[in-house]
């Protein structure tokens, strides 16, 4: 009998100690998701002191400003990152960023409404919880 309420004991622990760690992935999800939108706001800022324009879709160009880059970008409009890698401003690019069928869980930047021109916006596709900006 009392092996069977050491073991009931045990089972109730390990689901207390699973379900603490599953919310700790999902929390150090959304603190990179945060990092990386603050890193790309700062390199995007960085490109349009040297370009006057803010990088946007999903082509990298070959020559820099690209062609489709503007000054005051349309809300939604997708931040390009590998423009920021190609200007040596950002180390690497996130995981999906140019695709529109990126998975779920996949970091998604886009350029915000209103002023100040070129606010970066950040989410974790699937995750509404969790913004940057």
């Amino acid at each position: 009998m009392e092996l069977l309420v050491v073991i009931a004991i045990l089972g109730i622990m390990a689901a207390i100690i699973l379900f603490n760690i599953s919310g700790v992935n999902a929390n150090a999800a959304c603190k990179g998701m945060k990092t990386d939108g603050l890193n790309i706001q700062n390199a995007a800022d960085l490109y349009w002191k040297s370009y006057r324009v803010y990088p946007v879709g999903a082509a990298t160009p070959a020559i820099l400003p690209g062609a489709g880059d503007v000054a005051t970008p349309s809300a939604g409009t997708r931040v390009d990152q590998g423009e920021l890698v190609t200007a040596s401003l950002l180390p690497r690019a996130t995981a999906n960023w140019n695709t529109d069928a990126s998975p779920a869980g996949t970091e998604v930047f886009t350029y915000k409404a209103g002023l100040p021109a070129g606010t970066v916006h950040g989410t974790i596709k699937g995750d509404a919880s969790c913004t940057y900006n």
